[in-house]
């Protein structure tokens, strides 16, 4: 069987070919022992004749905000080969998907491959494939050799799979149960990458100290690569004795989920950390000459112009090395998203393109309002908080 995957442009980033398509890699590397599967990816500008394709199964990935361009890449494929679409919009809106007349996979689409296959050939396909749960040991590394390789700034390894932590802010397509991969098998991966000619590493997993000797068994074996890299930690849990290791190992980066400077937003979001854990977390990392990163997000319900003086502050007093500021979004399938009252929104937009965080130029465009957070009032946040967060 031919099975064409294709990983649809995001023209509000920056740069939507900063990451190569992990997702379609891993589907694809489970795939092609049996079948003939290609990637086609249209980010960075890579203009593709969509009319032209040819195939037994279109697969396609989609984020909430890329919904629009996929629905139109679905009116342009063969009207009589099957779609099957997955990812974050269609594990929690599925009923878009079937809208548009693909199926939709909803989770993790491993444990399940081979039913859809069976299906497409017997052009029996389901309007929902619910995602089966694999082992960890059987996911397939990326099919990095599918891919232009040469065409991502970056690379990124996730040497897990869900997220035990319940941010209000956050939909979870692979679930809170935190699954870990073998550990040879995420070295080996890394050096795949490394023989691809990638010095640099961004481990994905968000947060990848929930095991902490996990981590310093994955350290010791990347230490003798030469490389370096970046982690997501969550802030609580950092500790000197862990921090040496990575630093002798490579890691150059520590990114936080910060989110705030202000207590009470940190609480309504229902982060576990405090601002005092966020502080000295900061401190230590760089302590040890590893630059940290500070991930910040505003108008989450609940913003004032008290709030975001808190965080601006709170970021002069620490200093973190680097920022990136996203504005809230109510994603799908996030506690906001789904009791949206609790929150106190009274509206929320029907036009999926604005529920991005960041776009090109550090822009957002306000999907939702609450009594006091109206459009305008969000504009004048974000605007108030960039501008004191470059004066810092």
């Amino acid at each position: 069987m031919k099975v064409t995957l294709i990983n649809p442009p995001s023209p509000y980033l920056d740069n939507d070919a900063a990451y190569p398509p992990i997702g379609l890699l891993c589907i694809a590397a489970a795939m092609e022992k049996r079948h003939d599967v290609e990637i086609v990816d249209m980010t960075g500008g890579n203009e593709v004749d969509i009319s032209e394709l040819r195939a037994d199964l279109f697969g396609i990935t989609c984020v909430t905000p890329a919904f629009s361009t996929v629905k139109k890449i679905v009116g342009l494929l063969p009207a009589d080969v099957p779609v099957v679409i997955g990812g974050p919009h269609p594990t929690f809106l599925p009923h878009d998907i079937t809208g548009i007349g693909a199926s939709a996979v909803v989770g993790g689409a491993e444990g399940i491959l081979g039913e859809i296959l069976a299906d497409a050939a017997h052009d029996e396909m389901k309007p929902v494939y619910v995602g089966a749960s694999i082992p960890t040991s059987v996911i397939p590394t990326p099919a990095y050799h599918l891919v232009d390789m040469a065409k991502y700034e970056k690379v990124a390894v996730y040497s897990s799979r869900g997220c035990p932590f319940n941010c209000a802010f956050c939909s979870k397509v692979w679930g809170r149960a935190y699954t870990p991969r073998p550990i040879q098998d995420v070295f080996q991966e890394v050096r795949q990458l490394v023989s691809l000619g990638f010095r640099y590493i961004v481990f994905g997993d968000d947060d990848i100290s929930i095991n902490p000797e996990r981590l310093m068994d994955l350290m010791r074996l990347v230490k003798p690569l030469g490389i370096t890299f970046r982690l997501n930690r969550d802030a609580r849990r950092i500790t000197e004795r862990e921090l040496e290791v990575c630093a002798e190992a490579g890691c150059t980066k520590i990114s936080f989920g910060i989110e705030s400077g202000s207590q009470r937003m940190l609480d309504a979001m229902s982060k576990r950390a405090t601002v005092e854990h966020n502080g000295r977390a900061i401190q230590l990392v760089k302590e040890y000459g590893v630059k940290a990163r500070a991930y910040l997000m505003v108008n989450f319900p609940g913003e004032t112009e008290e709030t975001v003086r808190q965080t601006i502050q709170f970021m002069r007093e620490t200093q973190p090395d680097e920022w990136m500021l996203m504005a809230f979004v109510p994603f799908p399938g996030s506690p906001v998203f789904n009791d949206p009252e609790k929150y106190g929104i009274n509206w929320m937009s029907d036009n999926w393109e604005d529920y991005y965080c960041v776009g090109r130029g550090g822009h957002s465009a306000p999907c939702f309002t609450t009594r006091d957070l109206t459009i305008e009032k969000q504009a004048y946040l974000h605007r108030m908080l960039r501008e004191g967060l470059n004066e810092t």
